[in-house]
């Protein structure tokens, strides 16, 4: 029962943050204004909790959400996004190399955290991998996702600044209109896309098989959903809520410290990514903010949803951040054989 009073009221916290953040017409008012205010409230020393089983329904229905970007055009478009993606395969190696000298060297950051830190990507992938080799895998996840937080936060400003009328900054609050048959749609995408993602063994299939599954149905035309908006608004809060509650048992020194480090990859990676944003706007016809929200240092989800939410060629952006997560798979698929060993030594040496 105590459980259930705090998840209530860490709901209700995010929900005032999404009001909040809605009505000041910031980017991603119903992720980002949940995660904040819950943030602060942890800090101030009171417990939240939003339970990983209550998120896990809820990150498949933003799946199917971004699924809804793809259409049947997709396959024409490939043609123009073959030279971006083949790209990745230079800037996910480059970026991570370069943040991983900038953690160890600057920030003085053990060798292991570094190495898990400094992924561009693979938030869940890279807390299992410190946890495998006995790493902080706290300091881990926790700085993954203030850097996802960082890079949701700054990166639409900076492209309104770059690029000003690129997008319009518009409330979103919920409604009811829509497709009932569409809600039972979403009901019955959600656990093929589950079933689907953990026979494939897809990592973090909880997003991407019902994502795929959505995505599938929407370029064959099989559906088109016209769901009610507040079912995905309660899934960002939900996620949101969940991001914020991470904060629960910290205090603001140790919050100061990774923020600093968060604030240092999202820089260090932005930078690499720089060059390659120049060269890829030269070579294909795509608009440059969305080789931005492409490259951007943020989550697939996190980054889906703002190119969703502002319009900004989605199935682009999220196609590109698949790719990203496959090569840090692949890296980590690597690390496991050649890399793991050293750092388990390394740790063992240092207790």
């Amino acid at each position: 029962m105590k459980n259930i009073k705090i998840i209530l009221r860490t709901i209700l916290i995010g929900s005032f943050g999404g009001i909040a953040f809605n009505l000041l017409l910031l980017p991603l008012p119903w992720v980002l204004g949940p995660a904040f205010f819950i943030a602060i409230f942890a800090l101030f020393g009171n417990e939240v909790l939003i339970p990983q089983q209550l998120r896990n329904p809820f990150i498949g229905i933003i799946g199917i959400w971004l699924g809804q970007s793809f259409s049947s055009s997709v396959f024409l478009e490939l043609n123009e996004w073959i030279i971006s993606i083949a790209l990745l395969f230079l800037y996910v190696p480059f970026s991570y190399l370069i943040t991983y000298l900038f953690l160890h060297k600057i920030r003085k950051i053990g060798k292991a955290e570094s190495f898990f830190i400094s992924s561009p990507g693979g938030l869940l992938e890279m807390v299992l991998g410190a946890e495998e080799c006995g790493a902080n895998s706290k300091l881990v996840g926790l700085v993954h996702m203030m850097r996802i937080f960082l890079t949701v936060f700054t990166i639409p400003t900076l492209i309104l600044i770059l690029f000003p009328g690129s997008f319009e900054r518009e409330a979103t609050w919920p409604n009811f209109t829509g497709s009932i048959i569409d809600c039972l749609i979403i009901l019955l995408i959600l656990p093929v896309g589950l079933i689907f993602g953990k026979f494939f063994k897809i990592p973090g299939r909880r997003l991407f098989g019902p994502l795929i599954i959505s995505a599938i149905l929407h370029v064959t035309e099989i559906v088109d959903l016209n769901a009610p908006v507040i079912i995905f608004i309660v899934a960002q809060l939900i996620t949101g809520s969940f991001f914020g509650s991470n904060m629960n048992g910290l205090n603001w020194k140790i919050a100061r410290n990774y923020i600093g480090h968060a604030i240092g990859i999202v820089f260090s990676l932005s930078i690499c990514m720089i060059p390659f944003i120049f060269v890829i706007s030269y070579l294909i016809n795509s608009r440059p903010e969305a080789i931005i929200l492409a490259y951007s240092p943020g989550g697939i989800n996190e980054m889906g949803l703002v190119a969703a939410t502002l319009g900004i060629k989605p199935a682009f952006v999220i196609t590109h951040h698949l790719f990203r997560l496959f090569i840090v798979v692949l890296i980590l698929g690597f690390a496991q054989k050649f890399i793991y060993p050293k750092l388990k030594l390394i740790l063992k040496n240092s207790n």
